[in-house]
């Protein structure tokens, strides 16, 4: 039987993890917000997210706990990530959309300096070169 203290610390780690969970879970909405996929690769999404989360919890209790799993060890998960949903997600959410809004601007503003010298130099090729119609060319041959 492990001691209290160990119980303790197995317990507060995995109300780690299942913080880190509840952040991972925030990283793949916030990915689905962005992109608004379909059924299927949302399915895919949501695999991939159990997936990772499998694989996330069964280290934290191997690391922690050896492997043994415990009501404590689920619990701890459970409220890890509970409390972070109740207290950190709605905050986060939106820092993280602000950051994407802030990096989409800066990479659109980016992409209109750089294409400028080219746009400018479209308009002014067309205005420098008389517009041609072909129809009006094929009917000139025609006659």
């Amino acid at each position: 039987m492990p001691s209290t203290v160990n119980q303790a610390y197995v317990f507060l780690a995995t109300v780690y993890a299942g913080f880190v969970m509840g952040f991972v879970y925030d990283l793949f909405r916030m990915i689905r917000h962005i992109t608004k996929p379909g059924k299927f690769v949302t399915a895919l999404l949501d695999l991939l997210f159990w997936v990772i989360m499998g694989l996330l919890a069964f280290a934290v209790i191997f690391h922690v706990n050896y492997g043994e799993v415990r009501v404590y060890t689920i619990a701890g998960l459970a409220i890890g990530w509970a409390l972070y949903a109740l207290t950190l997600s709605p905050v986060l959410f939106r820092v993280m959309l602000f950051i994407y809004k802030v990096i989409s601007w800066v990479w659109t503003q980016t992409w209109k300096v750089i294409l400028w010298p080219f746009r400018f130099a479209g308009r002014l090729i067309g205005l420098l070169v008389p517009k041609f119609s072909f129809k009006k060319d094929a009917e000139k041959i025609a006659e």
